[in-house]
């Protein structure tokens, strides 16, 4: 008997913490830049179970370094959290089956990436490439960092 309030303690706690991860994160600031992250992942709830599990198993076969830097186990890593929240623009989160129905990519992409909208311009702010050359999220940071400075956005 305790084991199956326990199984349902676990049940819940997990699908708290997948329904928190799947939902867009939006950060508003008063800014007409705004960077995208495309997750290289569905959006959809069994999506995030079975990444979750992916994740968890067998990390260095998952397909989202973008995911693997920036969550820990059940939400969003604390320090990556800050600094978006830190930063001067708007800055949001999809997933790679929704960015194709808001933003109209004239070409296929590789995933993960970041994308730069201003106004109604949308170019490549950070690459697949880049994004998978960072191993954890100080990397990340300092990349995306350099990349603000390049564009005049931070000093």
């Amino acid at each position: 008997m305790k084991f199956i309030n326990n199984k349902r303690r676990l049940i819940l706690f997990l699908l708290i913490g997948i329904i928190s991860a799947t939902s867009n994160i939006k950060i508003n600031q008063n800014s007409e830049m705004e960077i995208l992250f495309v997750y290289n992942a569905k959006s959809g709830l069994f999506n995030a179970l079975t990444d979750y599990v992916h994740r968890q198993f067998s990390p260095s076969t998952y397909t989202c370094n973008l995911c693997l830097i920036t969550y820990d186990n059940w939400d969003r890593n604390q320090r990556w959290a800050n600094y978006i929240d830190s930063l001067p623009m708007q800055v949001n989160f999809t997933y790679r089956d929704v960015v194709t129905q808001y933003h109209k990519l004239n070409e296929p992409v590789k995933l993960p990436l970041a994308l730069l909208k201003n106004g109604e311009a949308l170019s490549t702010f950070m690459t697949a490439t880049e994004i998978n050359n960072c191993h954890d999220e100080e990397a990340l940071i300092r990349m995306f960092n350099e990349k603000l400075k390049n564009l005049g956005i931070i000093e």
